[in-house]
């Protein structure tokens, strides 16, 4: 008896730990902005002509941001595929799409940052959605 309630506090308190390592974020500082991620998700930058451009990762999902003058703005993903839904994010009017079926399409955040610059992140059959809709929620321009 004794033995089974040590099993079962012990595979309790590694439950705990596998939730709290999920739940865990880090901040990426990708120049202008600045965005809460996962713990196991990096950043890479690209050589941009016009703009900072890079990747954000975890090695199955990826997100591409474009930050200056002539970022993406979505205007090709219609209401008839996407869902657009208009927020703020960051004090900043903001679009975001994403597709009608979960993880078939572009699901991406539009920020006008400035009377010059935009912000764009967006990947392309993204299976966790959730994670990057709080990704996209977190940014701080």
């Amino acid at each position: 008896m004794k033995n089974r309630l040590a099993l079962i506090f012990f595979l309790f308190l590694l439950l705990l730990s596998c939730k709290k390592n999920e739940l865990e974020n880090k901040t990426l500082d990708l120049g202008q902005i600045r965005v809460q991620v996962p713990i196991n998700w990096k950043s890479f930058s690209r050589q941009g002509y016009d703009s900072a451009v890079g990747v954000i990762t975890n090695g199955k999902d990826e997100l591409l941001y474009d930050y200056g003058w002539y970022a993406y703005d979505f205007k090709k993903e219609t209401s008839a595929t996407y869902i657009r839904t208009i927020t703020t994010i960051s004090n900043k009017p903001a679009l975001i799409v994403q597709p009608k079926e979960k993880g078939q399409g572009l699901i991406g955040v539009y920020i006008e940052a400035d009377s010059l610059n935009k912000l764009a992140i967006y990947g392309q059959d993204i299976q966790d959605e959730s994670t990057v809709l709080k990704i996209f929620a977190s940014v701080k321009l």
